[in-house]
């Protein structure tokens, strides 16, 4: 990984530098400027999805497949928010030949089983609906910390044993949602 993802002298200190955002389980952004977007997945799901055509990338973060009967519709479950994801992005511009998606996450981590159901729903709606797959990293036994940089469309995983919060995103509040500025 390159120093300019995270380095930068007080000459090179641009938006991306102003804004970070931890995005949640069952939250979608889709950020008006460039940001680093931070997220933490077991068993969750995170689907980045790029509109080349009008150059504006979103994410979902979904923690289930999809929702039971009673279930009201909620961006926990990867056909609410895969879907509402793809639907904001073409809202934008462009054609689904436009879109390109990127699909992380799924691990089956002890005590939890939903890992590889979570990735094969995000897939199958992807490939139903026509949006390329650039890229996968899925299963497995680890948690994975994430870190997205809209200006550049770079995508760091690093897959950890142990998911801890805290330890992770960079801010003495690690509980607190929201953009740090």
């Amino acid at each position: 990984m390159s120093s300019d993802w995270f380095e930068k002298t007080d000459n090179e200190i641009n938006e991306v530098d102003k804004q970070e955002y931890l995005l949640q389980p069952g939250y979608l952004i889709l950020p008006e400027r460039a940001m680093l977007i931070y997220m933490i997945l077991g068993s969750c799901v995170a689907v980045i999805i790029s509109n080349k055509a009008v150059d504006k990338t979103g994410i979902c973060h979904f923690i289930r497949p999809n929702k039971k009967e009673d279930d009201k519709p909620r961006s926990v479950y990867g056909t609410v928010a895969v879907i509402t994801l793809i639907k904001m992005l073409l809202e934008k511009g462009g054609s689904i030949g436009d879109l390109e998606a990127q699909v992380i996450g799924g691990g089956d981590l002890p005590g939890r089983s939903l890992g590889e159901e979570n990735a094969e729903m995000a897939l199958k709606i992807l490939k139903k609906r026509g949006v390329h797959v650039a890229s996968q990293d899925t299963g497995g036994n680890k948690g994975r910390k994430v870190i997205f940089n809209t200006d550049n469309n770079n995508l760091a995983v690093i897959k950890v044993d142990k998911i801890r919060t805290d330890d992770w995103y960079p801010s003495e509040n690690a509980h607190d949602q929201g953009p740090r500025r």
